[in-house]
């Protein structure tokens, strides 16, 4: 599996093609919601699960792993909640036009979803302790990451002013989300709960629990000269990386997970391309209008394009390796445009978009570690031709 880490993006390269069955997934849903929301949210929380316990394992030995990984474990396990609470109300709402509404209305806000699943009183498998707990505990998440973007994207300057330079408790914190999860799972399986996801009233409802010391927690930062990009992107390819080579996940549980992070990921990747110091970088009214878009082809890429083939022609550089890599972005914006088809299911509509198929896991992991490989490696460039452009312009303010 090595041989994937600098793999390279050639002409031939298609995310449909199986070469590996062993490695391939039959993406088949069952077209009952609630059924497809619920094993949607035991896969991403599976994923979430194995993060926390490898990193709680060997944090303290390396600041990589909770500075980094934990973000995206975080967010790993709150999607699971979000899509557990999505597969209730599919369960107990019986108009399809009402799902549709809330699903619409609620968007990522769990406490929402939260509300409209009690207020259904179809059903209540919750004791009052225990509702009540969830509740307290969803409005201190939704007051951090009422969007579902703190742990994937940039932290905003908001959260920095309230939360930089803290210390996250992770044991804490993954044990709260874990035991939020828990309190879902229990009414999705009607009241059945297993010893070890018994509710434990000594937890109480916070998302953050702060730390005293960094030393195995994560350390809420952000470098002020790459804008955190560093720490988002490193700790996406990290937990991608030891998912998909983490045997005791099958390939069936961690597609969808991994596709997802992978997407937003290159996202991430293009991102940071706006950010580039050279002189003839992205300008200042594209960058204002279009740096926190989600559309790969029409918004990032076209933009970050035009950048890294001025600079790669001026050190004549081959250009076709640019084609190449336009060709698998574009292929990716055909089939998930919006970076929630690996996220759901379904639509918000209740339609199922990618369904009766099959996916090579390795194939694509494949693919998709190129384009991550292909873009860090114009970020470097650019980063030297910044720095070699500042030394230019030092020299001339000197005469």
């Amino acid at each position: 599996m090595d041989d994937y880490l600098f793999e390279w993006p050639s002409e031939d390269m298609d995310f449909w093609k199986i070469i590996d069955k062993e490695m391939s997934v039959n993406i088949k849903w069952s077209r009952n919601c609630f059924e497809d929301y619920k094993k949607l949210a035991y896969q991403f929380y599976e994923c979430g699960y194995k993060t926390f316990l490898y990193i709680v394992k060997d944090g303290k030995n390396d600041n990589e792993k909770p500075d980094m990984w934990f973000l995206v474990g975080i967010f790993l396990i709150r999607h699971s909640l979000e899509l557990g609470l999505k597969a209730l109300l599919c369960r107990v709402l019986c108009r399809k036009k009402d799902i549709q509404n809330i699903f619409q209305n609620c968007c990522h806000d769990l406490s929402m979803l939260f509300d409209e699943y009690m207020n259904a009183i179809s059903e209540n498998y919750l004791a009052k302790d225990e509702s009540e707990w969830l509740s307290k505990y969803l409005d201190s998440l939704e007051e951090i990451d009422k969007k579902s973007d703190v742990f994937r994207f940039l932290f905003e300057d908001d959260f920095l002013s309230k939360y930089r330079d803290e210390f996250l408790d992770i044991v804490d914190v993954a044990n709260n989300l874990l035991q939020a999860f828990a309190l879902i799972k229990k009414c999705i399986e009607k009241g059945v709960v297993s010893e070890e996801n018994k509710f434990n009233c000594r937890f109480k409802p916070e998302f953050f629990v702060f730390a005293s010391h960094g030393i195995g927690n994560c350390y809420l930062w952000q470098s002020i000269s790459d804008q955190g990009f560093y720490v988002k992107i490193t700790g996406y390819t990290k937990v991608i990386e030891y998912l998909y080579k983490n045997q005791e996940i099958s390939n069936e549980v961690k597609l969808y997970p991994i596709l997802f992070m992978f997407r937003n990921t290159i996202e991430l990747c293009l991102k940071r391309l706006f950010y580039s110091r050279v002189y003839n970088g992205v300008s200042l009214k594209v960058f204002n209008s279009k740096r926190k878009s989600h559309y790969i082809k029409k918004d990032l890429w076209k933009n970050v394009k035009l950048v890294i083939v001025k600079y790669a022609t001026d050190s004549n550089e081959d250009l076709t390796i640019i084609d190449t890599v336009e060709k698998l972005l574009y292929e990716i914006n055909s089939i998930d445009k919006n970076g929630d088809n690996f996220r759901y299911p379904t639509s918000y509509s209740l339609e199922y978009r990618i369904d009766n198929i099959k996916i090579d896991l390795s194939n694509v992991y494949t693919y998709l570690k190129s384009i991550i490989n292909f873009l860090e490696s114009c970020d470097a460039m650019l980063d030297v031709i910044a720095d070699y452009e500042s030394e230019i312009m030092a020299d001339i303010d000197m005469y």
